[in-house]
């Protein structure tokens, strides 16, 4: 009753803005002030009883709310809930939009899009490179580790989508490459080394026609790689410029296991020659 209410803090901590740098993940924070009433009226409102009966599977992701007084103090309140547990009208987001925002805060998570990489022509992110921790902590580092060889190991069957995994391209063909540099996060303690989705794009530049063949005719002849499970810290993503439609990218770790992803998705063993033609620039 002495909770003498002066703003709603209203918190979404799954956001997305843009800005400058791209568009970032993360949570954001609004103050909201005005005329509270109506807010506080539809908080007041009662959530029904538990229902006895069927309820649809559905989950909800709504903002978090607090209510501040005249000495900061908050408390977060509850959302009036149907017997499933689903918001209840009870015009609460009409309540809000009459209120005016004061006053933001974001809290960055990740960049999901960056404005540099996009400019540059190459992705955020390096994306999925190889997964390890599978299978007692063998990798995908060959063909003898394809669905199709452990269904028939172990006596089952596997149905493949009728489609040719990408191949190399002609190196006669390629034109030239653009070659973008990422810095990989450490992998996450108690789960399987992921390099590529957390990675952060650094920068790219432009091989000509005679670099890039000498890369992919290198590549092309590198071996198997075995399983490695070292993270590396930085790593490049290859995407030759061919005559005709596009070619698939491949990816090539500069530390770590030092392995070179074609663009079937294989692990070998990167050659030191392209090793040596993708270190970044100084």
């Amino acid at each position: 009753p002495d909770f003498a209410a002066v703003a709603i803090l209203r918190c979404d901590p799954y956001a997305s803005w843009q800005d400058a740098d791209g568009t970032w993940s993360g949570a954001v924070l609004e103050r909201l002030e005005g005329d509270l009433d109506p807010v506080l009226a539809a908080l007041a409102t009662p959530s029904d009883p538990l229902s006895i009966g069927a309820c649809t599977t559905v989950g909800y992701i709504l903002p978090e709310l607090w209510v501040e007084n005249e000495d900061g103090l908050v408390v977060r309140v509850a959302l009036p809930s149907t017997g499933c547990g689903a918001p209840k009208s009870v015009g609460l987001n009409s309540a809000l939009d009459t209120l005016t925002v004061v006053e933001t805060t974001t809290a960055s998570a990740s960049l999901m899009e960056s404005a540099a990489a996009t400019a540059a022509g190459c992705a955020s992110q390096a994306g999925l490179l190889i997964l390890q921790g599978l299978d007692g902590g063998e990798g995908l580092s060959s063909d003898e580790h394809s669905p199709r060889a452990d269904a028939s190991e172990h006596g089952g069957s596997v149905a493949l989508i009728p489609d040719e995994m990408p191949g190399w391209p002609d190196p006669a063909a390629i034109n030239g490459a653009r070659v973008c540099t990422y810095a990989a996060a450490p992998a996450r303690e108690n789960s399987p080394t992921v390099v590529g989705p957390d990675s952060v794009f650094v920068g790219a530049r432009e091989l000509n026609a005679t670099d890039a063949r000498a890369i992919v005719a290198a590549a092309r002849r590198a071996p198997a790689a075995a399983p490695c499970a070292d993270s590396a810290q930085q790593l490049v993503v290859v995407h030759p410029d061919v005559v005709g439609p596009d070619a698939a990218p491949f990816t090539v770790e500069l530390d770590g296991c030092q392995r070179l992803v074609d663009p079937a998705f294989r692990a070998r063993v990167a050659p030191a020659e392209v090793l040596a033609a993708l270190v970044p620039m100084q």
